[in-house]
């Protein structure tokens, strides 16, 4: 899957990544910011979940977007391929100012939306300038190419597509995960690694700018001067090389260039691109 082409008279509409914290002060200040991508009072909020039946954190996060005065805020589960070809919920998308995936591993997204209606729904909604977002492993199946945990090697899926420029790592621990995350961009230097704790976001722009929006620094993996790896002749137990591949980190409200691989300051930061009237 690859993001819907823009067009033309629209700017594609923010990608908001939520590294994954359920109950918190940072979850209270993830869901503000995303509130404000969707048109704060104005918005249109649907909330998806995949999970089996709504869990606290998914009716957690509709009530959040209801205080915080959204035009409306929706829950809908994603329990079976179905609700992917339901008028209902296709008709809610279209409707809508943002749609954010709660709940969810990203191989269950990947199954129950992949190749549906629902998905290029999504797809086409950012493109025309909707807020879209997602929170831990929802967050990481919004790109094209998803990192999957729990395997010694990187374990790439597909993901809904909406960014094929950067992969996303939610739940985030260095000493769990940095190793993963660099082996898998190694793998692919095109890709850029994005690295989200529990108190990460960041914001993919129009403008190709990654910006840091949460309150700790974001993890950014950048394979464009990697000179070599030794992934493909690798055995069990042999440490990884890749001389050249970078880790660094973003912190809030840098950005991060993806055209030029490289980190800009607040004071070097252009204006937010324009989007449609929502």
């Amino acid at each position: 899957m690859s993001p819907s082409p823009v067009p033309a008279g629209y700017v594609r509409g923010p990608i908001f990544f939520d590294g994954g914290a359920d109950y918190s002060v940072y979850d209270d200040y993830a869901r503000n910011a995303f509130w404000n991508l969707a048109g704060a009072y104005g918005a249109r909020i649907v909330v998806l979940t995949a999970n089996e039946t709504a869990t606290d954190a998914d009716y957690g996060f509709t009530a959040a977007f209801r205080k915080l005065e959204a035009a409306s805020a929706q829950l809908i589960v994603v329990d079976s391929r179905r609700v992917g070809h339901d008028p209902a919920v296709l008709r809610a998308v279209q409707d809508s100012t943002g749609i954010f995936l709660s709940g969810g591993h990203p191989l269950r997204w990947s199954t129950r939306i992949g190749g549906t209606p629902l998905a290029t729904a999504i797809r086409r909604a950012n493109a025309v300038g909707k807020a879209v977002g997602g929170v831990g492993g929802s967050a990481a199946f919004l790109c094209n190419h998803v990192l999957v945990y729990g395997h010694g090697q990187p374990c790439m899926v597909p993901g809904l597509g909406l960014s094929n420029r950067i992969t996303v790592a939610g739940h985030y621990r260095r000493d769990e995960h940095e190793e993963l995350l660099r082996m898998a961009i190694a793998s692919n230097p095109y890709l850029i690694g994005v690295g989200l704790s529990e108190e990460a976001a960041v914001v993919r722009r129009a403008d190709a700018l990654l910006e840091g929006v949460g309150l700790a620094d974001a993890v950014i993996v950048d394979g464009s001067e990697m000179e070599h790896t030794n992934l493909a002749d690798r055995r069990p137990g042999e440490p990884f090389e890749a001389p050249g591949l970078r880790t660094l980190s973003l912190p809030v409200e840098h950005c991060y260039d993806l055209e030029t691989r490289t980190l800009r300051t607040p004071d070097r930061l252009p204006q937010r691109p324009g989007r449609f009237a929502l």
